[in-house]
């Protein structure tokens, strides 16, 4: 599509609407604009002269959010800048974000309705406009969107993926790569994710893993994304895409009251195509160890996460796994004693490091522990006990691990 058709799909948009629209690509750059149709304010009159979005404007659009926005929103006036309300649509096209659509819109900020309406209008020409841009983009777009297909295809084991992606990426048995696979979840279930935090999610993440430089292969799903990282690039390339993809998804961190949350799982050691499938399985269940598992942080290694390892592909944890511990459940009241216990085994028996984890005295630690001695009938120190109860607390946290 020629800039001469791009410029009518924007005026029949300010013919339907009746007012100024203008088309905007990713890096503030003006690409079209309705100039014989409807109004425009002094501000997007500053940006016609520049054939570019001012600064002062950019930043003001980026606090209503259209830096990292999936749907229609709204830009408030602003009467310092001579710039009145406006509704953004952002354009997407394959999972990509290409531009940002505005209308200008004096009565959305009283009437917020009138987004859905508008959008209604110019279904047709956004859904365009998105596709145009995304050919413009790059002509290697629609190469790298295949590319991620057969790439998470592999992931599955589908034979002939597997064969393309060893082709393509050229992968050999000189080489050791990690897969690295991350889980963005508001809960225990990544089912939580809403469709516009998905679709943000999956907008940072290609954004991310498309610009960093130790990726191989990559492919984001709605809830997660997997990569392939060169071995020889960086030493704790897992960790800093880890980083970036937090950053860029919104996540929150440890410590703070959010509720998304991003983890990462590490397989290492891949050499060939045909591994594909196994460490894309191990990753995921050390993404879902780290969601679960407050001891292995919020990036964790298929080598590092111990008895999860046995748990996730050994045990089938969907019923009772001890009746020890079902008996300590049953009697605990507040939960106090169940993760005593289980600090108290993670630490060694540490008495002084469970104590300052708990932020209990020592003298309240050995009454707790006397306690579920009571309970059980039996020292849940001492050795086959010791093993059960700590591995049945384990499968009970593994049963909360958030499904992809």
């Amino acid at each position: 599509m020629s800039e001469r058709e791009i410029q009518a799909a924007i005026d029949e948009i300010a013919d339907a609407l009746h007012t100024g629209a203008s088309l905007d690509d990713l890096t503030g750059r003006l690409v079209a604009y309705s100039a014989q149709h409807g109004r425009a304010d002094d501000a997007r009159v500053r940006a016609l002269l520049n054939r570019e979005v001012p600064e002062d404007i950019r930043e003001w659009e980026s606090r209503h959010g259209t830096g990292t926005a999936v749907e229609p929103l709204i830009v408030r006036a602003n009467r310092d800048l001579k710039m009145e309300a406006r509704i953004c649509v952002p354009l997407i096209h394959r999972g990509v974000r290409t531009g940002l659509l505005y209308v200008i819109d004096p009565l959305v900020e009283e009437h917020p309705d009138r987004v859905a309406a508008t959008v209604d209008i110019i279904r047709v020409q956004v859904d365009l406009l998105a596709a145009v841009l995304y050919e413009m983009a790059s002509p290697h777009l629609d190469e790298r969107h295949q590319r991620e297909v057969e790439f998470f295809a592999a992931c599955q084991g589908e034979p002939a993926a597997l064969a393309s992606v060893a082709a393509w990426a050229g992968l050999r048995s000189t080489l050791s790569l990690r897969l690295a696979v991350s889980i963005f979840t508001t809960g225990s279930d990544v089912t939580e994710v809403s469709e516009t935090q998905a679709a943000q999610v999956r907008l940072a993440s290609q954004q991310t893993v498309s610009r960093y430089p130790s990726v191989i292969a990559g492919a984001v799903q709605d809830t997660h994304s997997v990569v392939l990282l060169r071995p020889d690039n960086e030493a704790n390339a897992a960790l800093h895409l880890h980083q970036r993809l937090a950053s860029a998804s919104g996540a929150g961190r440890p410590g703070d009251n959010r509720r998304e949350r991003l983890y990462t799982g590490v397989a290492e050691n891949l050499r060939s195509a045909d591994e594909l499938p196994e460490a894309y399985r191990r990753a995921v269940i050390a993404a879902q160890t780290a969601a679960v598992e407050p001891e292995s942080g919020t990036i964790a290694s298929w080598e590092t996460i111990g008895p999860y390892r046995l748990i996730a592909t050994r045990m089938r944890t969907d019923g009772t796994v001890s009746d020890l511990l079902e008996s300590l459940i049953g009697a605990d009241t507040t939960g106090d004693l169940v993760g005593t216990l289980e600090v108290f085994y993670d630490k060694g028996d540490n008495v002084q490091a469970v104590a300052d984890t708990l932020h209990l005295h020592r003298t309240s630690l050995y009454y707790r522990i006397n306690k579920i001695r009571d309970i059980l009938g039996v020292d849940p120190l001492n050795g086959a006990t010791r093993l059960e109860l700590h591995l049945a607390l384990k499968a009970r946290r593994w049963n909360r691990r958030p499904r992809i």
